[in-house]
């Protein structure tokens, strides 16, 4: 099997009209008036709404993970952190207030304070237009008031993220349908250590300087997909990250035997296979590439990946190349090197 990664991925270039789009078309998260979605390569997705001025509480969010029992938790963000005491309001613009206990909040990585109950306070946010949250923080009391627009339609975009919709699990759109497999769904891989012993060894210490991040370590570190046969296929970061590009690299891992997976490409030249992929992001069944010549994105190479782990390969689906800055950012209007023109799609 760690031999069929190797040799498919040299020679899978294929084209499929169903995905003939760019990432971002299908892409995690996105923007929803005066709120935001994130999800991570493994799903664990945040919505948030942030506030104005200078107030001490600068968001609010609503933070899920992908696993079946996970639940939503709610996030209130702090500029600087400090100790809660007594309570923690919300007061809606039309309707009752809410007070939950500052023991409820506990600190975070990132110095935000979490409630992880949200059984009571959820139907009250989505059915609010405005929010005020006021909490006493360090012996002060702050408050700060958060618009709600968009919440609802970003908690929905969250349940299709996390292949819930229609599930009893459903922030949004519940039903009755069954919740899909979570182990088919990416891993994130927090740091080295989660990683098993043969890769740690194979990233840290084979080719290229993996591990070496400065003082700037990724996080998550990456993530994981299942293949067919009992291993894992891993996209890891690789190296330092530049201005506006991060390096990273695909690995198979089954047992205790771990190898390199090359990427397939197609250049001027002819097809091509390299060892690093740039800005990955993985939009739920394609993964992307997308190499910048500058910060505004407005040359470089762009491709997208399919993974079919079953039949051991990754294949190329579309490859964009624009070796010219010429200050337009549509990646859609760049030059394609694949398909070829007059492929059979």
């Amino acid at each position: 099997m760690r031999m069929t990664w190797m040799a498919g991925a040299l020679v899978a270039l294929g084209a499929t009209s169903a995905l003939m789009t760019t990432g971002a078309s299908a892409a995690t998260g996105g923007s929803y008036r005066d709120w935001a979605l994130t999800c991570s390569p493994g799903l664990d997705c945040t919505a948030s709404g942030f506030s104005t001025g200078d107030a001490a509480l600068t968001s609010l969010s609503i933070r899920r993970g992908a696993g079946a029992g996970d639940a939503p938790t709610l996030v209130i963000g702090l500029r600087d952190a400090a100790p809660l005491s007594g309570k923690v309001s919300l007061r809606f613009e039309a309707g009752p207030s809410r007070d939950l206990p500052a023991s409820a909040f506990k600190p975070d990585a990132d110095g935000l304070s979490v409630s992880t109950d949200a059984a009571d306070w959820l139907a009250d946010l989505r059915q609010a237009s405005k929010v005020e949250i006021a909490l006493t923080a360090g012996g002060k009391a702050e408050s700060a008031s958060f618009s709600l627009s968009g919440l609802v339609a970003a908690l929905r975009k969250m349940d299709e993220d996390q292949q819930r919709t229609g599930t009893k699990s459903a922030l949004i759109d519940k039903g009755d349908k069954a919740l899909p497999d979570r182990k088919a769904l990416p891993t994130d891989i927090a740091d080295a250590q989660a990683l098993p012993a043969s890769l740690r060894t194979l990233w840290s210490e084979g080719p290229g300087s993996c591990s070496d991040f400065g003082d700037t370590p990724p996080s998550p570190l990456g993530f994981s997909l299942p293949t067919g046969e009992d291993g894992r296929l891993f996209v890891l970061a690789c190296g330092m990250a530049g201005a506006y590009n991060a390096p990273s690299r695909l690995y198979f891992e089954t047992g205790d035997m771990a190898d390199i997976v090359p990427v397939p490409s197609m250049s001027a030249e002819g097809p091509v296979a390299s060892l690093e992929l740039w800005n990955v992001d993985w939009s739920g069944d394609r993964l992307v590439s997308f190499f910048k010549g500058r910060g505004i994105g407005d040359c470089g190479s762009y491709a997208e990946y399919r993974i079919d782990p079953d039949a051991g390969r990754l294949t190329l689906i579309e490859a964009r190349d624009q070796p010219e800055c010429n200050g337009e950012g549509d990646v859609d209007a760049w030059p394609q090197t694949w398909p070829l023109k007059g492929a059979k799609r």
